[in-house]
């Protein structure tokens, strides 16, 4: 649990750490990439929308008639065999003490609804890819997970940035690598300058030229959170 507190008063505060606030925020954002397309910086519902997405992609245990007075309710495999027993004649349910019927047609019907929600969510995850197409962005395969980054910045003479996010974060970083827009013409170091993935959600920028800063071009691919 987190506790208030001061080093004064013997009692430290909890300390709020960059790497577990990192961990709380990619927990969550692999939750919602697995039933949500992609993440959205303005939408504050996002882990809702993937909790209701998550429900939607099981079928239902039960068939409830409401609409038809009662609140009992058949199983799948208790539909089934009745189907079975009755095919095309309708399912009386004296059981429950009314003459109403629960037709085949029925039955289908629902099952047919259900189906075609299901076949919307798998259409939606095999959606073939999503970018954000600027300077700075990235693009996503959502039928294999394959992220790609590109974006740019500048670094000082012979010196490194410090973290810089990624437009957004990866599962796992297979590479990232970069180039100087414009190369000095003397430079005893051989015009050196690139870029390098210090985590899954940052990198930084380097540049060994001794006299020049350099505005340096960086990609990165890898794989996106979810796949």
């Amino acid at each position: 649990m987190f506790r208030y507190g001061t080093i004064t008063g013997g009692v430290a505060p909890t300390p709020l750490k960059a790497e577990w606030l990192n961990m709380v925020q990619e927990e969550l954002a692999n939750f919602i990439l697995a039933y949500l397309p992609e993440l959205d910086a303005e939408d504050n519902t996002q882990l809702l929308k993937a909790i209701r997405a998550f429900g939607a992609s099981y079928p239902l245990k039960a068939t409830t008639l409401a609409g038809y007075g009662i609140l009992d309710a058949y199983t799948k495999p208790e539909t089934d065999w009745l189907l079975s027993k009755k095919a095309n004649n309708a399912i009386t349910l004296a059981g429950y003490g009314i003459g109403d019927a629960y037709t085949k047609l029925a039955i289908d019907a629902l099952l047919a609804e259900k189906q075609t929600a299901i076949d919307s969510l798998a259409a939606t995850k095999q959606d073939k890819n999503t970018a954000v197409m600027a300077a700075t962005g990235w693009r996503l395969d959502k039928a294999t997970g394959f992220l790609e980054q590109w974006g740019s910045g500048s670094c000082g003479p012979d010196s490194v940035t410090a973290a810089i996010n990624f437009p957004t974060p990866f599962a796992e970083v297979y590479n990232c690598f970069g180039n100087k827009v414009t190369p000095n013409s003397v430079d005893s170091d051989a015009n050196s300058a690139g870029a390098l993935a210090v985590s899954a959600t940052q990198y930084k920028l380097f540049n060994d030229t001794a006299n020049f800063s350099a505005t340096i071009h960086w990609r990165a691919i890898g794989k996106a959170p979810g796949y």
